[in-house]
């Protein structure tokens, strides 16, 4: 009997529950406003931290000198912000994850850019525009120029400039029989770092005790295209003036394919150089931002990506180069001799290749190497003119993280300069003889400083 009632009632009881079931399901449907609004109030405030976070990640780019550092923490806090909105577990794991990173990533900015070595500073004024070369020292100043590593002073120097925009010589004899040597290069000639008197060009007359005067046409930046269109406008020749030169040294370094190139950051305005459908060198204008589709531009993107530490730890995007860039600057090179030559018949133009800047450019420098010595230009090594350059090469560098030459290397490379291209008998003295006409102006060094400020 109690089994046919339960049979009679199943029935009943299932259509009960189903209905019950079907109300629940009906309740779980009806539209529910509180919580549309906090759906929609989640969603805003998703929108307004992610326009917070991209408005001031762009102002900070454009403000700070580390300005990853905080733009990672603003996205951090942005991340976690956006993980305590949401309610659903997997996103919030994401966004804390997110967030997690970014505080990573503006730990890893702030200890590279304590380490990295600061780009140097330089006194106002001291580097101007210059319709021929791009860029140019200003005329008849002392600069001064500080560079950091950390909280470490790298050096701390003064840069005399003459009243032609060269960086001043070392007295040379007044009597006419001193000779002129021409420099041609970049901060390796120049000096990056030190003081008047280290300089290579500096050494090599002064080491000659005034038998030369010695002309550095070189500045931070340049490479053989500033030479070639120095040469070709007539530059070289102005201040030379009545000298007659025997030798020109141009000083390379394999980052110098990158710059004939325009491969680098600072090249707008600089002269360019391409190759014409018969391999031959022509004058291009200048490198500017507005040439359309060049290959040779830096994106847009890696300029802003150089801001950060990690990236220009980790990457070194200027050092990129074809073979085409390799041919243009043998061409450069070659042509600069031809004119040179030309201007000044018996002038001896000579090349003096500096080692590569780390591991990465050894296969670059090995090509330029290979490609200077099959011009039949006159060249030397400075690997060999440093016998131990190859194992202890950080006795000839400014710091570990800066290799430009130090005072020391110019005054070794000077003396071989001196000693084996150099001659010092009595014959080459007399090819020298009347260098300087006896009307120029000869007044020494007293005619190459600028005026006090």
């Amino acid at each position: 009997m109690d089994l046919d009632v339960g049979n009679r009632y199943s029935p009943l009881m299932t259509e009960m529950t189903e209905s019950t079931k079907i109300q629940t399901d009906n309740v779980g449907c009806q539209h529910d406003p509180r919580s549309s609004n906090k759906r929609g109030g989640r969603v805003l405030l998703l929108i307004l931290l992610s326009v917070v976070a991209i408005a001031l990640s762009v102002f900070l780019h454009k403000a700070l000198p580390a300005a990853f550092v905080w733009v990672w923490l603003i996205w951090a806090i942005a991340f976690f912000g956006a993980a305590f909105v949401l309610k659903t577990e997997w996103p919030r794991a994401i966004l804390f994850n997110l967030a997690v990173l970014a505080v990573c990533l503006a730990g890893a900015e702030l200890y590279f850019s304590h380490i990295e070595i600061k780009p140097p500073s330089y006194s106002h004024g001291y580097r101007v525009s210059d319709d021929l070369l791009g860029f140019s020292p200003a005329k008849g100043i002392q600069a001064h120029s500080k560079r950091m590593i950390g909280n470490d002073v790298l050096y701390d120097v003064t840069y005399t400039i003459d009243h032609d925009g060269l960086r001043i010589s070392p007295p040379w004899k007044t009597d006419g029989s001193a000779g002129s040597l021409l420099f041609f290069g970049c901060s390796f000639t120049f000096g990056e770092g030190l003081q008047d008197n280290e300089t290579f060009p500096y050494q090599v007359g002064y080491q000659s005790d005034g038998e030369y005067r010695t002309f550095n046409f070189a500045f931070h930046g340049y490479g053989p295209n500033q030479m070639l269109s120095m040469i070709e406008h007539g530059m070289v020749q102005r201040i030379v003036d009545r000298t007659t030169p025997r030798y020109a040294f141009y000083v390379a370094i394999p980052d110098h394919v990158s710059r004939v190139a325009g491969r680098v950051s600072y090249d707008n305005g600089t002269p360019r150089y391409v190759l014409d459908g018969g391999g031959n060198l022509q004058p291009a204008g200048h490198f500017t931002e507005v040439n359309p589709g060049a290959p040779w531009r830096i994106s847009a993107l890696t300029r802003r990506l150089r801001v950060s530490a990690i990236y220009r730890r980790f990457s070194n995007p200027e050092s990129a180069y074809v073979d085409t860039d390799l041919s243009i600057f043998l061409a450069v090179v070659v042509r600069s001799k031809e004119l040179l030559t030309d201007q000044y018949p018996g002038l001896q133009f000579q090349i003096i290749l500096w080692p590569y800047w780390d591991e990465a450019e050894i296969p670059l420098y090995e090509k330029v190497r290979d490609g200077l010595a099959k011009t039949g230009i006159p060249l030397h090594l400075v690997e060999d003119i440093l016998p131990d350059y190859k194992t202890n090469p950080k006795k000839y560098w400014l710091s570990p993280g800066d290799r430009h030459p130090n005072a020391l290397a110019n005054r070794l490379v000077a003396d071989y300069v001196l000693k084996n291209t150099l001659s010092s008998s009595s014959d080459s003295k007399q090819t020298f003889q009347g260098a300087l006409s006896p009307d120029h102006d000869q007044t020494g060094m007293a005619d190459h400083l600028p005026p006090e400020h």
